[in-house]
């Protein structure tokens, strides 16, 4: 207390050295305490605006759904089981290239001389695969079965370029299809009708 007074006593002696009456000093001291007060920030306002908008984005906000494929496996073949034969009419093989999504192979039943993969540009996969699953239902031999498809994809292709026929064969109605790996002399034919294509 001696020493604020002390201090208090100090500070009127200079001001009053600068030329400034005991009064105006007293003002000048009142005035920077007040100062000082004024001077602290109130971030409680600004916490709790923060902690509002964090609520409001948390329950408006919708996550996006992941877009996924559901995928059935097959049941294991029961022992000395016979392979189920399937009628190469329903058969439907899309080849995917390594080079991109500008076009595949198609190819309807067995490959054999005459019947060979055919080049089909990406914008008419799915109304080839339509065509191909309105044939087989407007068969009354047929109308029973479904189009049985296999997506045949090259080591070396873009996993994006598979998707994307995927996407094109589900729109086009087909439900069920196997994803199959081209064998290196699969992969090395398909190269060459692609090679024959591009000239």
């Amino acid at each position: 207390m001696a020493e604020a007074l002390r201090d208090k006593g100090k500070t009127v002696k200079i001001n009053m050295r600068e030329g400034k009456t005991n009064a105006q000093a007293r003002k000048i001291k009142k005035y920077n305490e007040k100062s000082d007060e004024t001077s602290h920030v109130d971030l409680a306002p600004m916490v709790d605006i923060a902690f509002l908008l964090l609520t409001f984005f948390m329950m408006t906000t919708s996550f996006a759904k992941p877009n996924v494929f559901q995928m059935g496996l097959p049941e294991p073949p029961k022992p000395n089981a016979a392979p189920s034969a399937v009628d190469p009419k329903l058969m439907l093989t899309i080849q995917v290239s390594k080079t991109g999504k500008d076009g595949v192979f198609m190819l309807r039943g067995i490959e054999k001389e005459g019947n060979t993969p055919a080049y089909t540009k990406f914008e008419e996969i799915r109304a080839k695969v339509k065509a191909i699953r309105d044939e087989i239902q407007n068969d009354p031999n047929l109308s029973k079965y479904d189009v049985v498809t296999a997506i045949k994809i090259h080591p070396d292709a873009k996993y994006d370029d598979m998707i994307e026929v995927m996407n094109e064969v589900f729109d086009a109605g087909v439900r069920k299809w196997a994803t199959v790996e081209l064998k290196p002399d699969e992969a090395k034919k398909l190269e060459e009708l692609e090679a024959k294509v591009k000239k």
